[in-house]
Parts: C-alpha cells; structure tokens; sequence
C-alpha cells in the first residue's frame, strides 16, 4: 500500500505543477495582452483622429485594429482610421467625419477606412442600418455595402442595409450616388430612387417610397411651447397613381403609444410633434414599404431651481456662495448660464459653459442680479435654443448687528451666506482679451464665406497690455464651447487679425486664449457666427424637346442627333445634363456630362445607346469655381421623350438629317 501512496503522490503533485504552471502563463499572456493593449492607448494620443462620436445612445462600441478589447464610445470620444464601431440592439450612434457625418442604428458593424486615393474614408458596412451625409467640402466618405461600392456626391444623403442573408438596399434621400458593381457599368442612384439587391446580385422589383424629408435620424429643436410641424414628402416607386399609403405614427418602436394615423396619403403628409423620440413607417396595405425615427428635442429653455425668483441673500465682509441650478434637459451636451445686472443681459457679468446642471460662484457683490440659462445640442440637430425665461435675486452687504435682522430666519440666512473669498490676481496681471469681429451672432452668406475670406479681429484691453504673455491660441470650432471638442481650426500664436479661407456652411464659435508668465490661462467668451445655407440656383426653363414628346420609327429613321437646349440660369457658368431610361425598378442612367463655357445644349449623336421605351433628361444648373469644384448647386428641371417602334434593339441609323429641339 505503501508504493500505491507513493505513486499516488507523485500524480498529484505533477499535476499540481501543471495547473499552477498553465494559470501562470494565462496571467503572463493576459498582462502581455494588456500592456500591448495600454500602449496601443498611449500611442494614438499621437494619432490625429478622424472623427468624434456626437450622439449616443446606450450601448457603443468600438475595437482599434490590432486590438483585441472593446471600449465603450461617449459621447465627444474619437474615433481612427481602422476602428471597428459595434452598434448594440435599442442603440444608436451618430459620427462626425471628415467628409460628414454618419448615423447608425441598432445592431450595425462598420469599420472606417482611408479610401484608396488617400484623401476620403471608406465606410465597410458589415451588416445593418445607416445613413450617411456627404459633405460638401473636397474629402468624400464612400462605402462599401457587401462588395458594392456606393460613392457619393457633395451634400448627398442616403441609407444603406445590408442583412445577415446577403441582401443590400441603398436608398437617396437627397443628391446622388454611383452605384458600383464588379463587372458592371456604374450607375447613379438621383434623389428619391433606391437600388434593391438579392445576395446573388440579382435586382428585386418591388413597391417601395423613398423618403426624402425628412432625412434619416432626423433631429429637430423645438424653441416654442407649441408643438413642431413637420412636413413628410417621398418618391413613389412602382406604385399606380390611384394606390395610396397609410402612415403611423407612434413614440415606440412597436406602435402602440401615442399612435397616430394618416390615410390616403399620394407623396407628402404633415404632422405636429412634441418633444421626444418619434417612429413612422409608411404601409401600402399589410407591406411596410419605409420606416424612420427622429427626435425632436425641447430647446425653449431649462426650469431654474435655484436661486428661487427674489431671493435675497445677505452678508457681512466676504461675498456669499451661491449655488446655481437648473433642471437638465434631454439631449443636451452642455448649458450656458449668462448672470447679468441688467435685464437685457447687454453686458454679462457671468457667462461659462459646462456639462453639468448647477454652477457654484462666489464673485458677485451688492445690487439686483438677473441670470439665465441656454441649453447646447449636438451640431446635428436642426434648429436654435433658447434662453429661459429669467429669474433675478438680491445681495445685500450688512453690519452683524442681530437687533436690526428680522428675525431668526434672517440670522440663519445670513449665518448661510458666509464663506472665504477665493484669492483674485489683481487686475493689471490678468489680460483683458476683448473680440472685435465679427460680431455675436453675425450671419454671413454662404456664397460670400466660400468666395471670400471671412475676418477674425481681436485685441486686448489697453489697461492690461501690459501683461506678460507667453503664448495664445485662435480656436474655431463648431461646438458652442470651443475649448472642448475638435475644432475645425486652431492657430497658435496668432496675429491679432485672423484670415479664414472657405467657411463652410453651419453654425460657428470661435475665442482666444492666452497664457501667461504666471501660468494663468485665460479665454474670452465664445462668439457664435452663421454661415447661411447657399442658395440652389432657379431650374432651367424651356426645355427642348418639349415634355412627352414621341419619336416614331419613321422620325428615327431620319435622324442623326437629338438636340437638347434650355435658357440661361442667372448666376450659373455651367450645366449638368444627365439622360435616364424608365425602367420597371426605377430609372438607369445612361450618361452624365457637365456643360462649360455658358454652353445651353447638348447633342446626342450616339443614339444607338437609347432603345425602345420611355426616357428622362434633366438639366441642373451650376456655378463651378475655383479647382473645379461646384460652388453652387441647382434645381434639376426634367422633361421626358418617348421611342416608339415595332421592334427590340438598337436604333438604326439610315439617313442624315438633324432633330433641333426648337
């Protein structure tokens, strides 16, 4: 029995050793794992970021390529080149890139990319929902939806699916797209058209409405107590005239709370909302045929707490503490409050941003005090806060002489107020940064910021010129408080006038921040600027030929071009003609060419690219500036021609002669 322990013993404790000796090695691997992981952390600080994460709801996620853990996204959190970004069920995301923004719904994988030029990202979208808004600027965002690569213009908007079964769709909602397909010739997908496919890459034929407004995750602010109209309007496909849509309205995603529904409905609707997060989906019959979300969010202003309305607070040698608060509104990222001693709030005493709902100050003396609050939304919401309604209270400076308070609630008042003053470098140590122009809340065409610099000029006061500075800062950005966030440009050491080429369109604030030789740093308040939406210039008029024109076969037989011609647009130097065929899943483009030199026509010589059937041509006029870049959009005006013979196939040419459309 003895040699039976022995050998027992000696069993055990080799495998002892060999467990102790594989959990070590996990532990080793692990640390390994998260040392690399660390450092991969460290390192992207010096890595410029491509985009930042503007809204979020619940559950993000992303993985840095060559990583192995998932992090959770905030709200303001970067994003890089090789990120995978993992949207959870009942979540939502909403980046901001270079070349736009992008919103995912629940359950969407992507990975970001640099595109092959080297110039805009690529989107991979793995599976799941998104929309994308092209930006207007040079750099584009393209993706690639299962193999298919989808490109889109400046100031497109459009969605895109892709399904666990191999099925994609990709829908426009505004501009255009080209759509391409490995071993087939490209082709644009215009506003309110979608191209649906099968995993095989066989097209699906199906009744559908493309929605065009409002866009995908939409996000309005709502400035009146009144409820926001928002108008609906969307492109039939495949749908006879007399076979109208019903659409529902509810604040679930399962329609059942605040349901609402609108009947016979051809291609538009218009409903009030209030606050909150709203679903509609527009049916023909039993078949939904689309579906959406938007928000609309409460930007009338906050509820004030505290002080309460007439408060009076009274102190003896040191000024009172008070503790500012107010009720947090849903979807805001950040509040200003402004506290003022005149009602008009013409010169503010107070004015500072931050994330949280209450302010602690101690810097305010005798007299009436007036004080507001303006809650900040994301750049994507459309719409402008407001202030709320103010409230004012009083402080008083008294001798502690407790005959003449009134009462011990008084004494217990004024025993609340007492507190240290926090130490203050005297005036002349402390520059004075005082923003010239432009001015609060100045609008700028946005033809004028695109074609003309646009003029930052500061300066500081003469009465603390004389403090030592060691560096400054020009910050412009598009977030209300421009020390958070990317800015769009920051310039260090600047001169006191600031030139900026090519504002785009949008809502900018902008500052200067100094530091000096005693490490204080100091920034004015923020001004806001508007740079306006540009125009779209007039759609052509006169179009030849002329609407539902009908070519037979004997007409065909004697032509040799067809004349397209329109009228001058004022304003445009160029045009942009493009030829579609009708057919049962939507129109196929068949060319697309800008017109320069103010030329007002095109000729197809080529006709045997048109076969039998019915055609579109539209015609948009444009203003093309400096790089050939299009500086001013248009609105497309359309006419349709018919090819009307007996036989399939190409038009065969016999004789010469010339179609003008005059």
């Amino acid at each position: 029995m003895s040699g039976k322990v022995k050998k027992s013993s000696g069993y055990f404790r080799f495998l002892d050793f060999f467990i102790v000796v594989l959990f070590l090695s996990i532990a080793a691997l692990s640390l390994d794992l998260f040392r690399d992981d660390l450092l991969y952390t460290i390192n992207l600080q010096n890595v410029q970021p491509v985009g930042t994460v503007v809204v979020r709801k619940n559950t993000v996620q992303r993985r840095h390529s060559d990583r192995v853990l998932w992090d959770r996204l905030s709200y303001e959190s970067p994003v890089y080149i090789g990120d995978l970004i993992r949207v959870a069920e009942i979540s939502a995301a909403t980046l901001k890139l270079e070349g736009g923004s992008v919103d995912l719904e629940e359950n969407t994988l992507i990975r970001i990319m640099r595109s092959a030029d080297g110039e805009g990202l690529h989107i991979i979208l793995s599976e799941g929902n998104l929309s994308l808004s092209a930006g207007t600027g040079g750099k584009g965002v393209s993706l690639d939806v299962n193999g298919k690569q989808v490109r889109a213009a400046p100031g497109t908007v459009f969605s895109a699916a892709s399904g666990t079964d191999g099925r994609i769709s990709v829908s426009v909602n505004q501009g255009s797209v080209r759509f391409l397909d490995e071993g087939r010739a490209a082709r644009e997908i215009s506003s309110g058209n979608l191209i649906a496919m099968n995993s095989d890459g066989t097209e699906r034929v199906e009744r559908a409405a493309v929605v065009v407004q409002p866009v995908p995750n939409a996000r309005y602010l709502k400035n009146t107590p009144e409820p926001l109209p928002i108008n609906f309007s969307w492109n039939r496909i495949n749908l006879a005239p007399n076979e109208t849509l019903r659409m529902e309205i509810a604040s679930d995603r399962n329609f059942t709370r605040d349901l609402r529904t609108i009947e016979n409905l051809n291609s538009q609707a218009q409903a009030q909302f209030n606050a909150g997060l709203w679903f509609w989906r527009l049916s023909f019959g039993n078949t939904v045929l689309s579906s959406g979300r938007f928000t609309v969010a409460d930007a009338s202003g906050v509820r004030l707490e505290s002080p309460a309305a007439n408060s009076l607070f009274r102190y003896r040698d040191e000024l009172p503490v008070l503790n500012f608060q107010w009720g947090e509104v849903e979807e805001a990222v950040s509040y200003i409050i402004e506290v003022c001693d005149t009602p008009d709030f013409a010169n503010p005493r107070i004015r500072r941003e931050g994330s949280a709902s209450f302010m602690i100050d101690s810097s305010l003396g005798e007299g009436t005090w007036y004080w507001r609050v303006m809650p900040v939304f994301p750049p994507v919401f459309s719409g402008r806060s407001g202030f709320s309604t103010p409230s004012s209270f009083r402080i008083e400076q008294v001798s502690f002489d407790p005959a003449a308070l009134e009462g011990e609630t008084d004494i217990a008042r004024w025993f609340a107020s007492q507190s240290a003053f926090p130490f203050e470098l005297p005036r002349e140590n402390i520059p004075q940064i005082r923003l010239i122009s432009p001015e609060q809340g100045v609008q700028i065409a946005g033809l004028t910021a695109l074609r003309q610099q646009t003029v930052f000029r500061w300066d500081i006061d003469a009465e603390t010129a004389g403090a030592e500075i060691t560096s400054s800062k020009f910050i412009l950005s598009g977030n209300a408080n421009p020390l958070q966030g990317q800015p769009i440009r920051v310039i260090q050491n600047p001169p006191r006038t600031v030139r900026i080429d090519r504002l785009g369109v949008g809502t900018w604030y902008w500052t200067v921040e100094l530091e000096t030789s005693d490490g204080l740093t100091v920034n004015a308040p923020p001004r806001r600027i508007t740079v306006q939406a540009i125009p779209l210039l007039p759609a052509p008029q006169n179009l030849q030929p002329a609407r539902q024109t009908n070519f037979d076969q004997e007409e065909l037989q004697s032509l040799r071009a067809i004349v397209f011609n329109w009228s001058a647009v004022r304003g445009a130097n160029a045009y942009i003609f493009t030829l579609y065929q009708q057919t049962t899943s939507g129109r196929r483009q068949i060319l697309n060419t800008t017109i320069r030199n103010g030329a007002r026509s095109y000729t197809l010589e080529n006709l045997r690219v048109l076969d039998r059937g019915i055609f579109i041509w539209q015609v948009e006029a444009v203003n093309i500036g400096r790089g050939s870049a299009i500086e001013q959009r248009g609105r497309a005006a359309e006419n349709t021609f018919a090819l009307d013979f007996p036989y399939p196939g190409p038009v065969q040419i016999e004789d010469t002669g010339i179609l003008y459309g005059n």
